[in-house]
């Protein structure tokens, strides 16, 4: 191997996990951050978990957790595709008028389930209100 191919990779083990990371190119925290980068897109998830939901339902689930600051249909479309793009969530359109979509998780969103229980279970006790000023 090269020296800039050594270069780019990370460190060979993770301080954090002690799980070898000699193969991995990115940090997963960092790629993490990349795919659900947007502002609704882990709460969107949240709300699939609990089965398909249609385009109204999600967007009207968002005003719940996000301080009844409603999420704009356009956000809500670019957040759901980029969703779909990244194999998160899938899309059924119904051959019905009128028209009916519905989301629901992939196995790859469903995935990341586990993960986003830890973080509620970190805001239970609501110390991200008192960091954020809430």
């Amino acid at each position: 191997m090269n020296k800039t191919m050594t270069e780019s990779r990370g460190p060979a083990f993770s301080s954090l996990t002690g799980l070898d990371m000699s193969h991995i190119r990115l940090c997963p925290a960092i790629a993490f951050n990349q795919i659900l980068n947007g502002r609704y897109k882990l709460h969107i998830l949240c709300v699939l978990y609990g089965g398909p939901r249609r385009y109204g339902e999600i967007g009207r689930s968002l005003l719940h957790g996000s301080l009844n600051r409603p999420i704009t249909p356009r956000i809500l479309s670019r957040e759901l595709k980029q969703m779909e793009e990244r194999g998160l969530i899938t899309r059924k359109a119904y051959p019905v008028v009128p028209k009916r979509v519905e989301y629901s998780l992939t196995e790859r969103g469903r995935a990341l389930v586990p993960v986003l229980a830890e973080i509620i279970r970190w805001g239970s006790s609501g110390v991200h209100e008192e960091i954020l000023g809430v």
